[in-house]
C-alpha cells in the first residue's frame, strides 16, 4: 500500500477514535449524573412505600379487592434510546417476554427496544422515547402512566408490572421485575404501623393519591436506573471500542512510518543509481602535460 493510502487510513482511523473518545465521555458523563440521582429516587420511592403502607390500614378491604383483579396484563420494559450498548435490550427484552402472556399489552419506552420487539414479531401497543438526561425522566413517565391509567379506565388493563436493569456501581447491571398494580394487603409495599396514621383525607381518597404516587414512584425508579444502566452498558462498549481502534491505530501508524523509511531509502537508492549512471564529464588532460 502506498504511503499516501496509509497516511489517508491513519488520518480517519485518528477521527474514529476521537469520536468513540467522545461517545465514551459522554456516557460517562450521563451515567454519573445518573448514579448521583439513584440514592434520592430510591429514598423517594420507599418514603411513598411507607406511606402507602400505613395507609392500607385505614382500608384493608380495597387491598383484598385488588389483589382479586384478574383481565389482561401489560408489562412495561425500559429499553435503551440509542445503540452502542451490546446485548443490553436483547436481554431486558427476552426477560419481559417470560411475563408476556397471550394478548398481554406490552408497552416500550426506548426506541431501540420497540424496534427490537418488532423485529422479534412482538406487537407494541404503546412505545415512546426513553429519556436520555435525567431532567426528561418525570415528563417521561407521565407519558407512560397517562396510558395506563387510560387503558385501566376503559378496562383494557388491570394489572402491569415493569421490568428494567437495575444499577449498581460494583456489579454489572441485573435485570429487575416490579409489580406496578394491583397491590396486595397480605404484602404492602412498606412496612406497616402499629397505630393508624394521622390523615385529613378521606381514606379512600388517600388511598388514590398514594396509590398513583408509588406508581410514579416506581415508573421514576426504573427509568432513572435503566437510564444508568443504559450508559454503563454504552461506557463499556465504548471502552472496548477504543481500546481496539487505539490499537489499530497504533499498527497503521507503525506502517507509515515504515512506508515513510522505505520510501526515502527507495529516493537514496534512485539518486546513487542516477548518480552512478551519469558519465564523467571531467577533460581529459593534455598529452604530455
Amino acid at each position: 500500500m502506498r504511503l499516501s493510502e496509509l497516511e489517508a487510513r491513519a488520518a480517519s482511523m485518528e477521527e474514529l477514535r476521537q469520536i468513540v473518545g467522545a461517545m465514551r465521555a459522554l456516557a460517562s458523563m450521563r451515567m454519573q449524573e445518573a448514579l448521583h440521582a439513584l440514592a434520592s429516587v430510591r429514598r423517594y420511592s420507599a418514603i411513598v412505600a411507607t406511606a402507602l403502607g400505613d395507609a392500607l390500614s385505614l382500608s384493608p378491604e380495597r387491598a383484598a379487592e385488588s389483589a382479586r383483579e384478574r383481565g389482561r396484563g401489560a408489562v412495561v420494559l425500559c429499553a435503551s434510546e440509542h445503540g452502542f450498548v451490546g446485548g443490553f435490550n436483547e436481554r431486558l427484552l427476552s426477560a419481559a417476554e417470560q411475563d408476556l402472556g397471550p394478548g398481554d399489552a406490552l408497552f416500550v419506552l426506548g426506541t431501540r427496544g420497540g424496534l427490537l420487539a418488532e423485529g422479534r414479531g412482538r406487537k407494541v401497543v404503546w412505545a415512546s422515547p426513553m429519556a436520555t438526561r435525567l431532567t426528561s425522566v418525570p415528563e417521561t413517565v407521565r407519558r407512560l402512566t397517562a396510558e395506563l391509567y387510560r387503558l385501566i379506565a376503559r378496562g383494557e388493563v388491570a394489572r402491569a408490572r415493569v421490568v428494567f436493569a437495575r444499577c449498581e456501581r460494583a456489579a454489572a447491571p441485573a435485570i429487575e421485575k416490579r409489580v406496578l398494580f394491583p397491590l396486595t394487603l397480605a404484602q404492602p409495599p412498606g412496612p406497616r404501623r402499629v397505630l393508624p396514621p394521622l390523615h385529613t383525607l378521606a381514606p379512600e381518597a388517600l388511598l388514590e393519591k398514594l396509590i398513583a404516587e408509588y406508581v410514579f414512584a416506581l415508573l421514576t425508579e426504573a427509568a432513572t436506573e435503566s437510564l444508568a444502566s443504559e450508559n454503563v452498558a454504552r461506557f463499556g462498549a465504548m471502552e472496548s471500542a477504543l481500546d481496539n481502534v487505539s490499537k489499530k491505530l497504533g499498527r497503521l501508524q507503525q506502517q507509515v512510518r515504515e512506508a515513510r523509511q522505505e520510501e526515502i531509502t527507495t529516493e537514496l537508492l534512485d539518486l546513487v543509481a542516477g548518480a552512478e549512471a551519469v558519465p564523467d564529464s571531467g577533460l581529459e588532460p593534455a598529452a604530455g602535460a
